[in-house]
């Protein structure tokens, strides 16, 4: 599959409200994004004769979603805040493949059984010092999909994240900043037969870590 192009728009809209002199509510809402890629279809050393078809097309919807945060100040430059969010994953379900050019034109809709998910997480943010400060964070993260439901092929799970971050003000001259992210995705078992071929297992060590900075100097 070549050149598979699709031009879409996600509109999202949010509103900030101060409850109070130390306490701030925001709410973001991200609209649904439909999703039609068309591309060429090209067929490469077959053993067979090259199919008439030349032409591709995947669809699926990429989720609406609501988020909500709470931001209490402890004290003056030490804060802490909560969020939690919905998100549409069942929307994300059915994902379509067609194909076109030859004589069957075969489209093909598979549904994964996706179903909404939900999220929670706090952060705790010092920046009460004058030079420096630092902030760190957990969130957790629904699975989409039940363990009899998930493929190989996204092979989707909760999903827990711990973050920090210490940033370091120099003046007027230099400032650097370095953060960096854990995640763990789960076991993500799965017991799937396809074609008739079961494919059951887990995964041992699902994680990840992303690692950031920033360097800035003013000459």
């Amino acid at each position: 599959m070549d050149n598979l192009t699709d031009i879409g728009y996600q509109p999202f809209a949010g509103v900030t409200y101060n409850l109070s002199g130390s306490l701030l509510l925001g709410i973001v809402y991200r609209a649904e994004m439909d999703v039609d890629l068309d591309g060429d279809l090209n067929f490469r050393s077959l053993a067979f004769p090259t199919p008439p078809a030349n032409d591709v097309e995947l669809k699926w919807n990429n989720p609406q979603k609501v988020k909500a945060g709470l931001s209490y100040e402890l004290s003056p430059g030490r804060r802490l805040a909560f969020s939690a969010s919905w998100e549409d994953w069942s929307e994300f379900s059915e994902n379509q493949l067609a194909i076109t050019g030859g004589q069957l034109n075969p489209v093909a809709v598979l549904d994964r059984n996706f179903r909404d998910t939900w999220n929670a997480g706090v952060a705790y943010i010092d920046l009460s010092h004058a030079t420096h400060g630092y902030s760190v964070g957990f969130s957790y993260d629904s699975s989409p999909v039940r363990n009899r439901d998930r493929t190989i092929d996204l092979p989707f799970d909760e999903t827990y994240k711990l973050s920090a971050a210490y940033g370091w003000d120099g003046g007027k001259q230099m400032d650097f900043a370095i953060g960096a992210t854990l995640l763990y995705f789960g076991d993500g078992k799965v017991d799937q037969v396809a074609q008739g071929v079961r494919f059951k297992g887990e995964f041992d060590t699902n994680i990840a870590m992303f690692l950031g900075g920033t360097l800035r100097y003013v000459f």
